[in-house]
């Protein structure tokens, strides 16, 4: 394959959602595309399919938490160099987008256990270590008390204990202040994790009557790894120098709230660019006896255990510095093309997702080192060099980059919706989930909103005249009468299509999956010949 034909191979995944205006109608979005489980390496995509499927929730819910608290388990001791000049962190912010009771939650703390549970460990070790430190604290001061009352003595005085420090990886306190303590005496960085988001936006307001104030700039900081100084009203040590600010964020957090929670002033200044994002259309919940191997679970535990078992370069101060990767000459290639074609799509783009555009672009090296330090620490043997990103991890970086650029287009759409847009949106979402094919009649019985059949009858109809379906004859009723049916030519989730839609996951055997132009792409991109990287 040329280098040509690989261009047009991954703008075809782009062609498929045309540049968008932020304000129109979610309901002319292209429709839901699967997240890519394919693009994890093992135990993470067994671990991500396992869980969606006992959960009964879409695996990006698992996925993108997840992601997350590898990041923050990698933190600041390893960067990937891009070219001189431009290094990127393993940071990564992620909002699970979705209605009350679409299953967020219990994903979310799924994902989130192991490293929950890391910092019950961690915890408990301070305490026993905090009651050493009291007991030695009170020998320190018999022995201190002698010394002074013995004149003739020539010994130095008794060395003072020194106090334990707690080994933070995980904090749900948003403000700054607060924050900043823990970032000094934890460098390698920290997991913000909340169940809701909003609570995170809200706290940039707390003290600055509404404008935002400092803090949302301190987090536009930590989203890069950059160096903060903070002022603090309270606490023995007012000025707090960070050098190395890196905080990862996950949470949940529905739809309207995150509209009014985001607003004007934080969609400027690029924060909610920064966020990751995935809002899966709602699915009926059926009760299933699916459960989570025991054995799975460990193994993501041991896996970020690991990850935190990298430790960082010394400077030539003594201070704590990353680890700078590269990336194979093919991993570099395969960049060059998605950057490209990348920086094309974003020429087309304005407002928001031009701004989220600019950071989707390094969010694919950051996913990429995220997957090549799992790789690493799940042994994998494909694995020749950890120093070294390589074409592997780049391609599943890229693959996810692509797949976070259709959802953002997909939020960002409704965000802008209409009232009259949102009843059609969920009209739509709601006949997928009946088989994509209805009557007015069960339009008018499955939905409170019609209180009658014309009144159904005149949604559907508003439906087909925008092209979002047509009307079907069915053989003549019970009565004679003739009958149609809605059937739905606009897909907006997985119903219509489940052998295209639909990921089957075998998590014993590792089954890369064919879907769509996200699975091409990445076949593509680790295929590319080396012979022909000089072209790009």
């Amino acid at each position: 394959m040329t280098p040509d034909e690989l261009r047009r191979l991954v703008e075809a995944r782009a062609d498929e959602v045309e540049p968008i205006d932020t304000a129109r109608s979610a309901a002319t979005a292209k429709r839901f595309t699967p997240f890519p489980v394919h693009a994890l390496p093992e135990p993470l995509r067994g671990f991500v399919a396992a869980g969606a499927k006992a959960i009964g929730c879409d695996p990006s819910y698992v996925a993108l938490p997840l992601l997350t608290a590898l990041a923050a388990a990698i933190g600041n001791t390893r960067l990937v160099q891009m070219k001189r000049g431009w290094t990127v962190p393993a940071i990564v912010w992620g909002a699970v987008v979705g209605e009350s009771g679409t299953a967020k939650t219990p994903a979310f703390m799924l994902a989130m256990q192991p490293i929950r549970e890391r910092q019950r460990k961690a915890l408990e070790r301070y305490d026993e270590e905090m009651r050493q430190y009291d007991a030695d604290l009170v020998h320190y001061e018999k022995a201190l008390t002698e010394w002074k009352r013995d004149k003739k003595s020539t010994n130095d005085p008794p060395e003072k204990p020194e106090a334990p420090q707690a080994e933070r990886c995980i904090v749900s306190d948003t403000t700054v202040e607060a924050l900043v303590p823990l970032l000094l005496a934890n460098p390698r960085g920290l997991l913000l994790a909340r169940d809701e988001l909003a609570g995170w936006i809200g706290s940039f307001d707390r003290y600055t009557g509404g404008k935002g104030g400092a803090d949302a700039a301190h987090w536009l900081s930590m989203h890069k790894g950059e160096s903060i100084i903070v002022d603090r009203k309270t606490g023995n040590t007012r000025t707090i120098f960070v050098p190395q600010a890196a905080v990862c964020v996950c949470g949940g957090i529905q739809p309207a709230i995150l509209n009014r929670a985001l607003g004007i002033e934080h969609r400027e200044s690029g924060l909610a660019a920064r966020l990751l994002l995935t809002c899966p259309p709602r699915k009926a919940k059926r009760w299933t006896e699916a459960d989570i191997d025991p054995a799975a679970q460990a193994r993501i535990g041991l896996l970020i255990d690991r990850l935190y078992e990298l430790r960082p370069t010394i400077g030539d101060e003594g201070e704590p510095c990353p680890v700078v990767v590269g990336l194979t000459p093919d991993a570099k290639a395969a960049w060059k093309v998605y950057y490209n074609d990348h920086a094309e799509e974003q020429a087309d783009l304005a407002g928001e997702l031009s701004a989220a555009w600019s950071k989707l672009e390094e969010y694919a090296a950051r996913l990429a080192l995220v997957v090549h330090f799992a790789r690493w620490a799940a042994d994998d043997p494909t694995l020749a060099n950890d120093n070294v990103v390589d074409k592997a991890s780049m391609a599943a970086g890229i693959t996810l980059a692509m797949w976070f650029k259709g959802e953002a287009r997909r939020v960002y759409a409704l965000l802008g919706e209409s009232d009259e847009d949102r009843n059609r949106r969920r009209l739509i979402e709601w006949i997928e989930r009946k088989g994509g094919a209805v009557t007015a009649r069960e339009v008018q019985q499955g939905h409170r909103q019609y209180r009658t059949a014309e009144d159904a009858e005149a949604a559907l109809e508003k439906l087909v005249k925008a092209g979002d379906g047509m009307w079907q004859p069915t053989p003549p009723g019970r009565r004679g009468q003739p009958t149609r049916r809605f059937v739905l030519s606009t897909v907006y989730g997985n119903a219509l299509n489940p052998g295209e839609n639909n990921i089957s996951v075998n998590v014993d055997a590792g089954d890369a999956p064919e879907t769509d132009h996200l699975e091409a792409v990445n076949r593509e991109l680790l295929a590319f010949p080396d012979d022909e990287r000089g072209e790009l």
